[in-house]
This record gives C-alpha cells, sequence and structure tokens, in this order.
C-alpha cells in the first residue's frame, strides 16, 4: 500500500514540550515517517492539512462517555441557563418527554445548588411541580448525587422506613420521609436502577453517536470511569458500537462495589484485549468539593468538624486491589480530598504493583494535596498515576472558594507539582461531572490549566499553572503513560494516525482565548472521522 503523507507548517509531535515537524506519511492508518516538508518525495499522494495547528488526537483519560450517551435528550440545569430553582423547573418542563407518560422520565443534568440563588438543593417538592404522574430525576453536576420526584421515589421502592445505603445517604423532610435528595453514588444509583433502560440497541446506537461527539471535540481515545453492569455489560455496548462506527479506543473501568458481587469470572482475557477493553476497577473512596463531600483532613470553611464523606473501607480497598491485581487490570480510586489520597497511601502504598509499563493504582482527581503527599506518590513501592481535572475548578469555582480555606483553596489542583514529579499524569474532563455546558471541551481544561483563572477571571492558584506544551501533553503523550491506549497520542513513527488539526495556533494566541478553539478535522487511524462545517456566513462576513 503507497504511502499518504500529510503536510502542515506547525505540526505538534507529542515528543517533547517543543517536539515539532511539518510532514508525516501514514500506511494502513500507522504513521510510518516523521520529518520536514520539503523532504516529501515528489509525486507523493500528498493532503495539506487545513487549520492553524496540527495535533496528535487527544486523550481523556477520565470521562463518562455512556453518560454522555445517556444525557443526549436530558436537559441542561447548568448555568448561565438555570440560575433557580423555578427556572429548572421551567427548563424541564421543555424535556421531550414532558407530558408524555406513555415515553416515560424526564431528565436533566448539571445543577449545583450553589449556583442556584435559593443556595439550596432543590427536593421532590420542587419537582413535583414539574410533573406528579411522570417521574422526574436530575443528575448532581458531580455525577456523584441527584435529585427526583415523589413519582421516582416510588417506582424506586425508597420510603421512610428504607436504610441510608453505606457511603451515602437519602435526603429526608423533618419526618424522616425521603425528600428526594440523593446524596453520593449509592443513594443514586437506587433511583438509577429503577429507570428502566431503553434496550441494548437503543443504547448502543445513543453511544455511537457519542462516538462523533467525540470527533468532534478532538477526542480519540477514552476511558469509561463508570461502569455498572446489568441486563448486560458496557462491554458488550462498547464492542457493539465499535462494529457499527464507534472509532476511539476505549478502556472501561467497572464500578467496584457492582463488580464484586457478580462472578470473578466475569472478566475473561478476551474482556481485557482489544481496541475497546476492559481497562480496570473503579472504587469511590469519597465524594466531591462543591457539595462538601470530598474528605478533607481538616474541616471545610465555617464548619468545626465536616470533613466531608469516606466512601469505602480498608477491606473495601485492599479487595478491589486483589480482585484488580487477580484479573491483570488497574485499580482507579476516586479521591478528592486530602484524607483520600492519605489513606490510599496508606493502605496500599507499600503493596507490591503488578502491570510492567503502566500504574497499577490510579488516582482519580487528587484534588487537594501538598508537596508532601504527591512525593509519597511518586515514591511508593506502589506504582501510582495520577488523573486530575483542572476544569473543575475553572467553572466551579464559587462552590470551591465557599468550601475551602484558605490552606485548603492553596494546595488544590497542584497541576505544575504533579507535572514535574509523577510521570504518569494527565488531565481530563470527567465528562459530564462539571458545572459547565459543554463539559468535555478539552480546551477549557488546557485554558484552565494555563492561566489558571476560573471562568469569571479569578485567581485559581497561579504559581499552579503549567505552559500550553505541557497542557497539551497532559492531554496527549503524558496522558497515555497513565492508562495502556495501546500508541496514540503521539505523531512518531509507529504510532496509530490518529491526530487533529485546529482553527488557532495555540501557542501564539492570547491563552485566554484557547476556550474558543474548535477542531477543523479529525483523523483515527489515518481516515476523516469528523470535518468542520465551513461556516459561509463568516466567510462573507470576513471579505
Amino acid at each position: 500500500m503507497a504511502a499518504r503523507f500529510f503536510r502542515h507548517p506547525k505540526v505538534f509531535t507529542g515528543t517533547t514540550e517543543d517536539g515539532w515537524a511539518s510532514a508525516f506519511s501514514v500506511v494502513a492508518g500507522v504513521i510510518t515517517w516523521v520529518g520536514a516538508s520539503k523532504d516529501v518525495p515528489a509525486g507523493a499522494d500528498v493532503v495539506d492539512l487545513q487549520g492553524a495547528l496540527v495535533l496528535p488526537g487527544l486523550i481523556d483519560a477520565h470521562t463518562h462517555p455512556t453518560y454522555i450517551a445517556w444525557i443526549v435528550d436530558a436537559v441542561p440545569c447548568t448555568v448561565p441557563t438555570v440560575t433557580s430553582i423555578p427556572e429548572m423547573i421551567e427548563a424541564l418542563r421543555g424535556h421531550p418527554s414532558y407530558g408524555k407518560p406513555d415515553r416515560g422520565w424526564i431528565t436533566g443534568w448539571g445543577y449545583d445548588e450553589s449556583n442556584l440563588i435559593e443556595r439550596r438543593s432543590p427536593t421532590r417538592h420542587d419537582l413535583d411541580r414539574v410533573s406528579r404522574s411522570q417521574p422526574v430525576y436530575v443528575l448532581r453536576s458531580d455525577a456523584h448525587s441527584g435529585i427526583c420526584n415523589t413519582r421516582a421515589l416510588e417506582i424506586a421502592g425508597i420510603r421512610r422506613d428504607t436504610p441510608d445505603p453505606e457511603g451515602a445517604a437519602f435526603g429526608r423532610d423533618p419526618d424522616g420521609t425521603p425528600n428526594g435528595v440523593l446524596i453520593e453514588h449509592a443513594a443514586n444509583q437506587a433511583v438509577l436502577q429503577a429507570k428502566a433502560s431503553p434496550g441494548f440497541e437503543a443504547d448502543s446506537e445513543a453511544l455511537l453517536r457519542t462516538s462523533a461527539h467525540l470527533a468532534e471535540r478532538g477526542i480519540v481515545a477514552v476511558t469509561d470511569m463508570f461502569c455498572v453492569p446489568g441486563k448486560y455489560t458496557q462491554l458488550a455496548l462498547y464492542r457493539d458500537a465499535a462494529a457499527h462506527g464507534f472509532g476511539q479506543v476505549a478502556r472501561i473501568f467497572y464500578e467496584f462495589q457492582a463488580l464484586k458481587h457478580l462472578s470473578y469470572d466475569a472478566i475473561s482475557a478476551t474482556d481485557r484485549e482489544g481496541r475497546t477493553c476492559v481497562g480496570g476497577i473503579k472504587l469511590f473512596l469519597d465524594g466531591s468539593i462543591s457539595n462538601q463531600t470530598a474528605w478533607m483532613r481538616a474541616p471545610y470553611r465555617g464548619s468545626t468538624d465536616n470533613r466531608g464523606m469516606r466512601t469505602a473501607t480498608r477491606r473495601d480497598m485492599l479487595d478491589a486491589l486483589e480482585l484488580a491485581r487477580s484479573h491483570g487490570i488497574q485499580l482507579a480510586i476516586h479521591a478528592m480530598g486530602d484524607a483520600a489520597i492519605v489513606q490510599i497511601l496508606d493502605v496500599l502504598g507499600n503493596e507490591e504493583p503488578w502491570l510492567d509499563g503502566f500504574p497499577s493504582v490510579r488516582v482519580e482527581h487528587a484534588s487537594v494535596l501538598d508537596v508532601d503527599l504527591i512525593e509519597r506518590l511518586r515514591s511508593a513501592r506502589m506504582r501510582f498515576g495520577v488523573v486530575t481535572n483542572i476544569d473543575f475548578f475553572f467553572a466551579e469555582y464559587d462552590s470551591y472558594s465557599a468550601n475551602l480555606t484558605d490552606d485548603q483553596f492553596a494546595r488544590t489542583y497542584m497541576v505544575k507539582e504533579l507535572y514535574e514529579r509523577v510521570e504518569p499524569f494527565a488531565l481530563s474532563s470527567d465528562s459530564p461531572a462539571t458545572t459547565w455546558h459543554d463539559p468535555d471541551d478539552p480546551y477549557m481544561s488546557i485554558q484552565a490549566a494555563v492561566t489558571r483563572s476560573a471562568y469569571n477571571g479569578a485567581d485559581i492558584v497561579p504559581g499552579q499553572a503549567i505552559s500550553v506544551g505541557q497542557a497539551l501533553l497532559l492531554y496527549t503523550a503524558r496522558a497515555r503513560t497513565v492508562t495502556d491506549f495501546g500508541d496514540v497520542g503521539r505523531i512518531v513513527p509507529g504510532a496509530e494516525a490518529s491526530f487533529i488539526t485546529l482553527d488557532q495556533d495555540l501557542f501564539r494566541i492570547d491563552p485566554t482565548s484557547i476556550i474558543d478553539t474548535r477542531v477543523v478535522g479529525t483523523w483515527i487511524r489515518g481516515e476523516k472521522v469528523f470535518e468542520r462545517p465551513v461556516d459561509h456566513t463568516s466567510e462573507a462576513h470576513r471579505a
């Protein structure tokens, strides 16, 4: 097969913070040569790439494509559209199922009570104003918690005498009756499991649409970091979607509390192989900062005793480790608060790693740290990787600044220190688990890491800023060190020919404009899977 050459003045190869080329060749979906455009052979098949900058395809090392597929028809309840409970009620009445009981649930996503005028969580009494006959459910911005109406509680069988799940809670009225507030995963799942899936075929089609959504953002590899097996597994879903065109590399992480109830043989050798495969097990050790459920060493601002929630025991941690070890897959632990990170180090830090080339244990978020904890992560016998989310700090500044003490705030998302000290390290979106209208926009995350400014211009610990080149590596070559994604994330000979073109040169523009970046084209394995339509109106205006 003859080589096809791709040419552009600025090709960021992902080899170093300033690794550049101007041409590369592709054969059968693999990059075979990288060099200068002047060295492209005469008469070769050449594609001149459009746009201002070429990058390796991006890796979102912690996201939730099945959740993204789920919210395709759900109503956004985020700022600036929804800033009050009446606005949320009105927005939910715009759901396509509203007033059509035969079409089932009315769903929404993305609220954060700290961004509502009332400064409180909506309850079933509020959502009953949307509908009393149809179940209503809204996922909180952190994707840990949620709210539902009275009808949804009835369907889920949650009553006054229903005990709180372990590591979670049902909000209650003064008389003990559940009020529709679902605090942390186990409570949230009690309602979500009562919400029947539309079926395997419909779920596969929704996931396939998510592939196009990811390609539009330039994302060519993902982890699905919260998969709960039900009537069928997410692996079966991904593989069916892949057979119909889902193009991204996908690594699936099953939630430990759900997986431990299945046979230990539930993950087979073939499940761990291929472009879409099981990558690991996910364990939740705490909650979120915006909800004051992240497990902290010191109390939150304004409190003498609220240090958040611990959502897994030491026994859970060791059992999850042994399950991951026995299957030769990773263990990912959600730990936002510094107390949760200390617990990981104390319980697992001296355990023997079991994977070659990649961290056996991933610490997800690692939101509040200090240099000593980072050094413990780096030097532990266990090989740890870290995946963090500066986009939370950017989009949820109001709740972070209200909830954290000055000391905690100053140690939040220490991206620069992690970049310099922990090699297996990545930025990611955790979409849709943040209060932002486009939560998996990587350019929002990159801008936040470079400028260390929130959505409103407020400083978010400027001393932890990194360069554009460093931020891009955390979405490309460095991101591929946290999990085995195959050979994506670099433009080098032997790598998969998955790359993107952007409409802005991120190295030359004002960093506060990075968020305005749009993908011009996305290629996966040498084939174009996304091309941005030409805006003729803008062209005419420029003319």
